[in-house]
């Protein structure tokens, strides 16, 4: 084959590596755990998310949801981070992001933080006085609770 022949060629393969990559991120997200049972439903309409911890990183939010989800900055007051929790701070502000998702993209955000089984998902007033869900863990220690 010559060079020329060859470029058409890895043209087609990326893609369809990219069409396959988009299918699998954006359709079929079988990297993602199953929804528990017992996750709460979600709302009927789109909701905002607070993200502290992994969901603060676009990319994260790009594998998950399975689009790009823009974010902007949003805090939390009376909240610190304490591993990949919050704990009570009466006199602190977390700082976070805050998006937008529909109540499909909720659920695949569900299955990644396994609500219902290793968090919940709280609702809970932004410190710009908007609400936004709030994935917690589950348990009263936190962390120290839930060990699979």
């Amino acid at each position: 084959m010559t060079y020329l022949m060859l470029k058409p060629v890895a043209l087609l393969v990326a893609l369809v590596l990219l069409v396959g990559l988009w299918v699998l991120i954006a359709r079929v997200p079988v990297y993602l755990p199953r929804l528990d049972p017992q996750a709460p439903p979600p709302p009927d309409h789109d909701s905002y998310v607070f993200g502290f911890a992994t969901l603060t990183n676009p990319v994260v939010r790009f594998v998950v949801v399975g689009r790009h989800v823009p974010a902007e900055p949003a805090q939390l007051r009376g909240w610190q981070r304490h591993r990949r929790d919050l704990r009570d701070a009466p006199e602190t502000v977390l700082d976070g992001v805050r998006f937008r998702v529909s109540p499909e993209e909720l659920v695949r955000l569900d299955r990644y933080e396994r609500t219902g089984r290793k968090y919940r998902r709280d609702i809970m007033m932004l410190e710009d006085g908007t609400q936004a869900w709030v994935y917690r863990l589950i348990g009263v220690t936190g962390i120290e609770a839930i060990e699979d």
